[in-house]
């Protein structure tokens, strides 16, 4: 059976819809415009793009990072070692509660003395482990948010944060990037934007409705294959951290 499909997800396509929206003649090049309209339009599709990765884990977005954790350094005495890696290059942020392992840790958790589990945190925009293990070391998978929004127009294998190019793809929601734009658009012209807040907000909630799965309710609820209450649920230390 064959099928034709709009999403409205590349640059030319947002903008000309956005355009129909706000009875402004669709250019035929919008990447390419010099209309002062269309620049803002362009200007407000990116920015519409980075407000939408705060806004929610979008599935497109989510992906699984996984690296060694080991040290080479021998341990100093009395001095707690601690080793950082590199993030991923589209790495945006931690999705919560994707790891087993101990973290992320506060500033003042940090400098406690170190225990049995693998603590870790981010900062300048590496993730550090406190007293990791020698080689070889344990392996620490977790998800992130991806901040590579938009697809190449020109080659597909290549992911950037910008859309520049008429047949660049965002991976975001084609009707929700559509009608954030133009409430964007409306804000930085100085036009009454309270109509299309209300569109974009009405479509906004259904499609994080439907983004994911959710469990079967069930009454009586699964068996149980462990205590609710266990020692997973004590500190890892004895100072209250964890």
């Amino acid at each position: 059976m064959p099928y034709q499909m709009t999403d409205f997800s590349s640059l030319a396509t947002l903008i000309q819809s956005v355009c129909s929206l706000v009875s402004l003649p669709a250019p035929a090049d919008p990447a390419g415009s010099t209309d002062t309209n269309i620049a803002l339009m362009r200007t407000a599709a990116n920015f519409a793009s980075l407000e939408m990765l705060n806004a929610y884990e979008w599935s497109q977005l989510t992906k699984r990072g996984s690296l060694t954790v080991y040290t080479a350094t021998p341990p100093v005495p009395g001095a707690p070692t601690e080793v950082g890696f590199d993030l991923p290059e589209d790495f945006y942020r931690m999705i919560d509660q994707t790891t087993s392992r101990f973290g992320p840790v506060a500033p003042q958790g940090w400098m406690i003395s170190p225990n049995s589990s693998l603590a870790w945190q981010i900062r300048q925009r590496q993730i550090w482990f406190l007293a990791p293990p020698p080689a070889p070391g344990q392996p620490f998978d977790y998800m992130y948010l991806s901040r590579a929004l938009v697809q190449d127009a020109d080659d597909p294998a290549l992911y950037k944060n910008v859309a520049s190019k008429n047949g660049d793809v965002f991976q975001l929601d084609g009707i929700l990037m559509s009608l954030l734009t133009r409430v964007k658009w409306l804000e930085a012209k100085g036009f009454d934007s309270s109509a299309a807040v209300r569109d974009f907000l009405l479509a906004f909630d259904s499609r994080i409705g439907a983004e994911k799965g959710a469990n079967v309710l069930n009454m009586v609820g699964p068996p149980a294959r462990f205590p609710l209450i266990n020692t997973g649920n004590l500190p890892s230390s004895l100072y209250g951290y964890g």
